[in-house]
């Protein structure tokens, strides 16, 4: 009887160092081009649709279960085809609490996420999770870059964050 429960144990401890051992992807990406006006919350150009959809090429087959944007229609439009395309809804996220965003993000279970920002919120929300960053600053005429960042929970330490700096689409202009 002794040998069953320490087995049991043992296979408890097992399954749970390897449930507490999972990764996932953190998708960071700027909104696509924005109109110029109203200059309060202008929709996407046409080469901003564009790049949704190139954005919906780039993640369609990364097991996405999570899409955060900030409640402007130019980061929901970005992320709308995705959104449509693999039937994740698109969930609002505040820039005031870049913090607990970061934290909320590192600490999901299971799939994948796009995050949609600005390019004055990334940058911090990067700095939040921490990674360290080659970008400063995202000029206004950037529109390109993708940031993936993996988040690997470990057993009893800190998750493991690394970032990796790319571009999605064509290149902005």
């Amino acid at each position: 009887m002794r040998k069953k429960i320490r087995c049991i144990w043992v296979l408890g401890i097992a399954l749970g160092f390897l449930a507490g051992c999972s990764s996932h992807t953190l998708y960071l990406v700027r909104h696509a081009e924005k109109a110029a006006t109203p200059a309060n919350d202008p929709p996407l150009t046409a080469v901003g649709q564009q790049r949704a959809q190139a954005l919906l090429d780039t993640l369609r087959n990364k097991n996405i279960e999570y899409i955060f944007s900030t409640n402007t229609l130019r980061t929901r439009s970005t992320a709308e085809p995705l959104s449509q395309a693999i039937g994740v809804p698109i969930e609002p996220y505040a820039t005031d609490t870049l913090w607990e965003v970061a934290r909320r993000l590192t600490k999901l279970r299971g799939g994948n996420v796009l995050v949609v920002g600005h390019s004055n919120t990334l940058l911090p929300l990067l700095d939040q999770l921490p990674v360290t960053h080659q970008k400063k600053t995202i000029p206004d005429s950037d529109y390109d870059n993708l940031f993936i960042v993996t988040v690997k929970r470990r057993f009893l330490r800190p998750p493991l964050i690394r970032l990796e700096e790319g571009t999605f689409g064509a290149l902005a202009e």
